[in-house]
């Protein structure tokens, strides 16, 4: 499975270093994070990773270990990015008249899977535009396939 989003736990054992570490380097800013869902843990973006791997020299993981090649995705800068920043400056009618990306519940927890929070909200506090299989920032997301918007 691909991992689109990296727990303090995943980290931890990457780096093999204990989870409060991992916690401390991200409160102190040392990896970039970014605190979410009812509990507010701390999740990490994979290019956020990558980096933090790089600058430390600490070896990226095997690809199967994590569904995801770290150091393609910090070689290449193959970002993965939030629906808001995706569409950012790209299309001037993303988001529903009636909400802003920031009233909308996806930018709120801060997921990457927009379309999965869909299924379980139905589409209520959810304002862009478009239906998932019509989104460009989908297709991206599930298949890597980046189209013109």
């Amino acid at each position: 499975m691909k991992k689109t989003i990296f727990t303090t736990f995943d980290i931890a054992r990457i780096c093999h270093v204990s989870g409060e570490t991992v916690k401390r380097w991200v409160a102190q800013g040392i990896i970039k994070g970014y605190r979410a869902g009812i509990g507010r843990h701390w999740r990490v973006l994979p290019k956020d990773l990558a980096q933090f791997l790089k600058e430390n020299n600490i070896p990226f993981p095997d690809f199967h270990e994590t569904g995801i090649d770290l150091r393609a995705l910090e070689e290449n800068n193959s970002l993965a990015v939030f629906c808001w920043q995706f569409y950012k400056d790209n299309v001037k009618d993303h988001v529903r008249s009636q909400g802003t990306c920031e009233d909308c519940i996806v930018y709120k927890v801060k997921s990457i899977n927009c379309y999965a929070l869909r299924e379980e909200v139905k589409h209520r506090k959810i304002y862009c535009n478009h239906s998932c299989e019509h989104c460009a920032y989908f297709r991206f997301q599930e298949k890597g396939i980046l189209i013109e918007i």
